[in-house]
């Protein structure tokens, strides 16, 4: 199965019964070779018409040149969608639909993220952060390891602070009751840099000044 000859089938304009005929040799079209071979047969009892009316829809679906056949003696024909071609447009020709193609459920592939730069201390210091999670956590979801290296690299770069620091104070908010359910990631550290670099300032025993 196509996702593209699927897809190219949803755009174009034919009639019902071609439009189930075309959707069916779309559904086994090969996207490495370009063809698709099922039988008359295989094709009226997936589209539940009968044998008449799918050989007259392969007949007008291969004089409006969405497809091609290549008849093969003993055998299945061969056919070749139109996939890549761009229709002719004229009267009671095939035409590709203007509108969006319907979802089919899936999902659109997400672009890897640009401008990441980190060096190998920042990638470390990233891997280390997670392995401190999952001490608390061994099932937490495995995040962005080279986002998570460029947002250290921000803090050394942008906010002066060195991978012991960024590591030190992760480990203090990693071990407080509170802030271990919250600061899950280097840009949440980041964010709650100074807060937590006072609160880790003033969590260690206080000196009492004696006033003679």
């Amino acid at each position: 199965m196509s996702a593209q000859a699927t897809f190219w089938a949803w755009g174009i304009q034919v009639p019902s019964s071609e439009k189930l005929v075309l959707l069916c040799l779309s559904d086994c079209h090969n996207g490495d070779t370009g063809q698709c071979n099922p039988s008359v047969n295989y094709i009226s009892r997936k589209t539940s018409l009968d044998r008449k009316t799918v050989l007259k829809a392969l007949r007008v679906l291969s004089d409006q040149e969405v497809l091609s056949r290549i008849k093969v003696e003993g055998s299945s024909n061969q056919y070749f969608l139109a996939v890549e071609a761009v229709p002719n447009m004229g009267r009671g020709v095939a035409q590709i639909s203007p509108k969006a193609v319907p979802n089919m459920g899936h999902k659109p592939i997400s672009k890897p993220k640009k401008n990441l730069h980190y060096e190998n201390g920042d990638l470390e210091t990233a891997k280390t952060i997670y392995n401190l999670i999952l001490t608390l956590n061994p099932k937490h979801r495995q995040p962005s390891i080279e986002s998570w290296a460029n947002e250290i690299r921000l803090m050394r770069e942008k906010d002066n602070c060195s991978h012991s620091e960024i590591l030190s104070l992760f480990r203090f908010a990693n071990s407080d009751d509170f802030w271990k359910s919250n600061i899950l990631s280097p840009k949440k550290l980041r964010d709650k840099w100074d807060v937590l670099t006072i609160k880790k300032g003033g969590s260690g025993p206080q000196e009492t000044s004696i006033w003679v």
